[in-house]
């Protein structure tokens, strides 16, 4: 069974060929070939320690025909066949900034399941900007902490940062806000206390709050 985060991600997943990247012990690939959602995966990590790890879960369920494991740093050394083949990247458990930093080296029009786990607003500012198309957007709390993971796809589009769209407004999303509302009324107390305030930094986060503002009014 996932727990929530994951099962938060696997709902977003569309039917077909998966790649896991970042996969850690394969849980989402291994789930995803048992209920048939995915035909076949792909369970890529950047270290050899999960990647053996990955494959003994692998052998757990006696899925050697069916998942693939990848040492591979992002994208970067998934074969070009492989890379082909795949209808859904996820890229779950990691930093905002990883990836971006994944999806600026080697660009897919694939369906992308991303779970960030920081600089989520960095994040989806970056999506927008640089043609990618949120699908949907989704919540979920897993014990004290709240999560967020979105469906995108690139279609080379540059839009307006739109940090809530296509967005599954149930109460995970709402306390979610509220949480992204302190954080933000923090940091801005925090730059205007400086010696030198970062005044465009307290105007962007200003803006922010109030569209945060008007997602809790909606």
């Amino acid at each position: 069974m996932l727990d929530n985060r994951l099962t938060m991600v696997y709902n977003l997943i569309p039917q077909g060929i998966l790649c896991d990247v970042g996969t850690d012990h394969a849980k989402l690939p291994v789930f995803c070939v048992k209920s048939k959602k995915a035909p076949f995966a792909y369970a890529t990590d950047v270290n050899e320690g999960p990647l053996e790890a990955a494959k003994k879960n692998i052998a757990s369920h006696r899925l050697e025909g069916k998942i693939t494991t990848l040492l591979s740093d992002g994208f970067d050394a998934i074969p070009e066949p492989c890379f082909e083949v795949t209808d859904c990247f996820v890229l779950a458990g990691m930093g905002g900034e990883l990836i971006e930093s994944i999806l600026k080296r080697r660009k897919t029009d694939k369906y992308i399941v991303l779970q960030p786990m920081s600089a989520v607003l960095e994040l989806c500012g970056f999506l927008s900007k640089n043609g990618y198309k949120t699908l949907k957007r989704s919540y979920c709390r897993d014990g004290d902490k709240l999560y967020t993971a979105m469906l995108v796809k690139y279609d080379g589009k540059k839009r307006t940062p739109l940090y809530y769209i296509a967005t599954e407004r149930n109460e995970d999303f709402y306390a979610y806000l509220e949480r992204e509302k302190a954080r933000t009324q923090k940091a801005i107390a925090g730059i205007e206390m400086g010696k030198n305030p970062d005044t465009s930094k307290i105007e962007e986060l200003k803006e922010l709050l109030e569209i945060i503002k008007g997602e809790l009014s909606i």
